[in-house]
Order: structure tokens, then C-alpha cells, then sequence
């Protein structure tokens, strides 16, 4: 690390940016953003005691910084995924797993949709903007421009209007093709970086319409420019945007740490977290049941380990015995790494169910535990009696666990649609 890094740091502006790490090579080793660049760059440089590994041994890469101003969360968000997808730094750690890449897409239909996703989903014929490093900070971009221009989230508008079209989210089942292409350039715009220019063409429209008489098309436009104008004139109007400081790898290890601290009094031989799998049942009537099994495997989602079951022993849905089912099916493959942690989607019942299995199994160095929706608490099952914790909403460990269970949930779903379709055709 540079020595004379601190005095940089001392000089920094307090205002609101995009800060960019190089090392001795002059390379791009990290980007992130930040309302206060003074205050947020001085975080790295404090005592190697309050950083994670992963991000103590990016500080000691660092030999200089430059850095961006910006005036609205907006243009952070996008001047810092532009910055990432052209330079690739190497500590963005999310970019170092393809899967987990989040971008904005604009497909080419005659209505164009617009819609979040992640890199592997990418349709090479749609426009996509990004990546951006943080999903729900892409929701919130998404939310925000969408009440400004509303667009199709998805195709086949129903002939009747949704919730979204009362909520003035979305364009409705009939609209003018040529409004919704303006529409759908301005969020182009947008996605570019290129606010500017386009508050003022709304700006020279707004007064053409009043030359018209044209007022209802004119307080439409300044309806929009107020909302531009909002949305880049602070720092406070999109919710979870800026990161920790802590690199993903850490935020994950801090994940795992708490996981292990929770879990070890009761199960003494829970000392790594290599493996966690989670099971979930989907089930629609009498004829559709299926089951998914995902996987976390080395601090990542592991897509490739992910596994599917249909429901074969019931015609009635029985999510316990179904879950029973499943977990027992997938300990008929000893080939399959065994993981340190099992998470069942649901409380008391669905983890008596496999509990039970596992006695029969003698299965006694995986941990159990259930993930209760209502107050999302973790649930455990020992030889004497039940055990139930709540973990604060901020916990590492909490979101670890709801990723995972939301996975799970949505694996199933995919699958038991996808049945579905298949005994239509």
C-alpha cells in the first residue's frame, strides 16, 4: 500500500461520488460510490482489526485513487456499473460469479419490456444496461423510473387493466405504439446517463405544448420533470443503495461466523460451513407435486448441485411427508457431497418430519433446522425439546438463510410450472 494514501484521503471531497482503487500497475481494482467520498474512502484506511480479510487484502493493493463526482443516486448507480463493466476490477468480488451479475434489460418486442436479470438469464437480443453490483438498489432504480414512464414488466397485458395500471405503473392492455417507444427511449436515456439532456427535451416539449394549447400533454410533462428533477436533486430518494464496507466475500464469511455461533450449542459438530442445502415443496391440486433441493456450496450459490424431484408416494398434499420424501431420496445418492447444514422450508412440523428421518437414517453430523415464514425463525429440533431463535432483520446470517429458503421456493415453482406446460402441449 501507497504511504502517502492517507494524505489523499485527508483531501478528499465530502460530496457525493464514485471512487475508483488502482494498484502499482495503474490497474482498476475496485469501484464502489458514496455520499460523503471523504468520509466512506477513510473507512478502508482504519485498523486492519475492523476490516475483513478480503478487504484488508484489497487495502494493501492500493496505491492510488481516483475519483468521480455525481449529483444524484441515480447517476452513482449508473456511473459505477458503467465503470464496472468496462474495467472488470478484481475486487468487485460479484463479478468473479457470472450468476450473480444483475442487469436492467430492454427486449426488442414490439412492446418493449423491461425487467431485471441476472447475467446467466441475459437474452443476447434484448438491450441490457449494467452489471450492477446490488439487486435491491436495481429494484429501487426500477421502481423510481417506472413511475416517471410506465412499462410492461412482462408479456401478454391481460385485456382488462392490472393493479399496476391503477397504481399508474403500467401503460394498460391499449396503447399508442409510438408514446410507449418515446417512453421506452427516455429510460434509455436514463440508463445511459444521460439525464441532462433529457430534462431538457421534456423540458423544450412542455413548452411547445403550451404554445399549442395542449395543456393536459403539458402538465404530463411537467409532471415528469418535476419527477426527474427529484430524483436527481438528493441523496435520500432510493432506499439501500450504498453497500457495507465490507467486500461481498466478507459480508459472507460474517454470514457463515454467525451461522456457526447460532447453530454450534446444538450441534457440536457444525465447526465449517462447506455445504448448506435447502429443500422446499410446491404442489398445485391433486396432480402437480414437486420438491427442489439448492445449493450454497464455497460461499456461492452452486446452480449446478441444484436438484428437482417429483412427488411420487402422495396424491394429497402433505408438505411434511413430501419434504420427508424428498430428503430421503436425495440420501439415496452417497455420490452427492454431504453438506454441513440442511434448511427445510417451514417450522415445527416439516422439521419433525425429516428429524425423524434422520434417526432412522443415523444420520448425525448434518445439522437440521427450519426457516418459519410468518417471524422467520429459525427452528431446531434436539433429543430434549424444541429450540427456537429470531435473529435481528440486519443479520448476515438471516438473509443467508431467507436467500436461500427463497431459492428453494422459487426452484420448485419453476419446476411444477413447467410440468404444467408440459401435459398442456
Amino acid at each position: 500500500m501507497n504511504n502517502q494514501l492517507p494524505k489523499i484521503v485527508k483531501k478528499l471531497p465530502t460530496t457525493p461520488g464514485v471512487y475508483i482503487y488502482k494498484n502499482s500497475l495503474n490497474e482498476i481494482i475496485y469501484v464502489g460510490k458514496a455520499i460523503n467520498l471523504k468520509r466512506r474512502v477513510a473507512q478502508y484506511f482504519q485498523s486492519n482489526d475492523a476490516l475483513g480479510p478480503k478487504t484488508e487484502q484489497l487495502v494493501s493493493q492500493i496505491d492510488s485513487i481516483d475519483w468521480k463526482l455525481v449529483g444524484s443516486e441515480i447517476e452513482a448507480l449508473i456511473l459505477e456499473a458503467s465503470l464496472i463493466k468496462k474495467h472488470k476490477p478484481k475486487y468487485n468480488s460479484q463479478l468473479k460469479d457470472d450468476r450473480s451479475y444483475i442487469y436492467i434489460t430492454i427486449s426488442k418486442d414490439k412492446f418493449p419490456i423491461v425487467s431485471p436479470a441476472f447475467k446467466s438469464t441475459l437474452n443476447p437480443n434484448s438491450y441490457f444496461y449494467g452489471p450492477f453490483p446490488n439487486s435491491s438498489a436495481v429494484k429501487s432504480l426500477l421502481k423510481t423510473i417506472r413511475r416517471i414512464f410506465p412499462f410492461y414488466s412482462g408479456p401478454h397485458h391481460p385485456t382488462k387493466k392490472c393493479l399496476y395500471c391503477h397504481l399508474g405503473l403500467c401503460p394498460g392492455p391499449y396503447i399508442d405504439n409510438h408514446e410507449y417507444k418515446v417512453n421506452i427511449s427516455r429510460i434509455k436515456s436514463i440508463l445511459n446517463g444521460k439525464i441532462g439532456g433529457l430534462i431538457r427535451s421534456i423540458n423544450k416539449e412542455m413548452d411547445q405544448c403550451s404554445k399549442a394549447e395542449k395543456y393536459e400533454q403539458a402538465t404530463i410533462k411537467r409532471d415528469q420533470l418535476a419527477s426527474l428533477k427529484y430524483i436527481i436533486s438528493g441523496w435520500n430518494n432510493l432506499n439501500h443503495l450504498f453497500d457495507q464496507i465490507e467486500l461481498q466475500e466478507d459480508q459472507i464469511s460474517k454470514a457463515e461466523n454467525q451461522l456457526k455461533t447460532i447453530l454450534g450449542p446444538y450441534f457440536n459438530k457444525l465447526t465449517n460451513i462447506d455445504r448448506m442445502e435447502a429443500y422446499d415443496i410446491s404442489n398445485l391440486g391433486s396432480k402437480y407435486f414437486v420438491g427442489s433441493m439448492v445449493v450454497y456450496q464455497n460461499g456461492r450459490i452452486e446452480k449446478n448441485e441444484y436438484r428437482k424431484f417429483k412427488i411420487y408416494t402422495k396424491v394429497m398434499q402433505d408438505d411434511q411427508f413430501m419434504i420427508k420424501e424428498v430428503v430421503w431420496r436425495r440420501f439415496k445418492h452417497p455420490e452427492w457431497t454431504l453438506p454441513n447444514i440442511i434448511l427445510v422450508d417451514g417450522g415445527k412440523p416439516q422439521v419433525s418430519s425429516v428429524y425423524k428421518l434422520f434417526s432412522i437414517l443415523n444420520i448425525t453430523d448434518v445439522a437440521l433446522i427450519g426457516l418459519a415464514k410468518r417471524e422467520e425463525t429459525i427452528v431446531i429440533k434436539t433429543p430434549l425439546n424444541w429450540v427456537e431463535v429470531n435473529l435481528p432483520k440486519n443479520s448476515e446470517a438471516l438473509r443467508l438463510l431467507q436467500r436461500l429458503r427463497d431459492e428453494a421456493h422459487r426452484f420448485a415453482n419453476h419446476y411444477r410450472q413447467e410440468l404444467i406446460k408440459r401435459s398442456l402441449k
